[in-house]
């Protein structure tokens, strides 16, 4: 089976070392990365429509959903053909995956969303949990490449798969701010942040995420983001978009962006990891936020 790897970010560059260099072509859209993967014996098309028509299984994991048709346009569309499976693994809005889905379609082509859980290291260990939607056939096609990721939760379409992932990003906004906004409370009542971090992770408010977060809380150093702020703010603002489509106004996300996208705009924290993003925006009585 031969698969053609396309967007070589931080997390993509990652799950492409997953797959066999004796069956993967990659292309990225800036080419230093692609020489690093060409010397390790990765093959590179001279374009990228050329690149798809010879694939068997083409994947997407990329920035955003626009990031996915600029790429489209540069020949990811036009270079589609029958019998092809598309995977497209990037976070974006739902009603995208139904366009992608119709557009594959038109092409003769499949379409799978299988949009990711996790970060750097996940995606470089093979561990993420990947969130597939699409038909039980094309996902059985696909499923020995996917498995290379992680392990792989079958939700439903690829719309739903779309859903379910914004939710989890939704919840993990909520963890973020909620401990990151604590801890200036603990330092100030000489609560040690490792004691409390450690109760936190055996209470029953336990998930894999404090501890995973553990070390940048405690060292409080929130640069070299496995998940900048700024992402996820991106992520919360689909969800609320998504939520308004449905006929739903979610208070509590609209707070949780305004707080996320506040501390994407501060020049401290712009690059800042999502583990960062309340001890961002804390700032003692009386202090603004800008005067921090």
């Amino acid at each position: 089976m031969k698969i053609l790897f396309v967007g070589l970010g931080q997390m993509g560059r990652r799950m492409a070392t997953r797959l066999n260099a004796d069956d993967t072509a990659v292309w990225n859209r800036s080419s230093g990365i692609v020489q690093e993967f060409k010397e390790k014996g990765y093959s590179v098309p001279t374009n990228l429509s050329d690149g798809v028509r010879d694939a068997d299984v083409v994947i997407t994991m990329l920035r955003d959903q626009e990031a996915v048709r600029s790429v489209g346009d540069r020949g990811l569309f036009s270079g589609l053909r029958p019998g092809q499976v598309w995977v497209d693994m990037t976070t974006g809005a739902p009603q995208a995956a139904d366009s992608f889905h119709a557009l594959a379609a038109s092409q003769g082509a499949t379409f799978v969303a299988a949009p990711v859980v996790g970060t750097l290291g996940p995606a470089q260990q093979g561990t993420l949990t990947v969130l597939v939607g699409g038909s039980d056939e094309n996902i059985a096609k696909v499923r020995p490449v996917l498995e290379r990721f992680g392990t792989l939760h079958v939700v439903g379409t690829p719309r739903q798969a779309l859903v379910m992932k914004l939710v989890v990003n939704t919840v993990l906004a909520y963890y973020m701010d909620a401990v990151s906004e604590c801890l200036p409370v603990l330092d100030a009542e000489h609560i040690s942040r490792d004691k409390a971090l450690a109760l936190l992770a055996q209470s029953s408010v336990a998930a894999p995420v404090i501890k995973g977060k553990g070390q940048r809380w405690q060292s409080k150093h929130y640069d070299q983001a496995e998940f900048p702020i700024e992402l996820l703010a991106k992520d919360l603002d689909l969800m609320t978009n998504l939520a308004t489509q449905s006929g739903w106004d979610l208070p509590g996300v609209s707070a949780l962006l305004t707080l996320f996208r506040q501390a994407s705009q501060q020049e401290q924290s712009r690059h800042w990891d999502m583990a960062g993003v309340g001890e961002a925006l804390a700032h003692p009585l009386g202090q603004a936020i800008s005067d921090k």
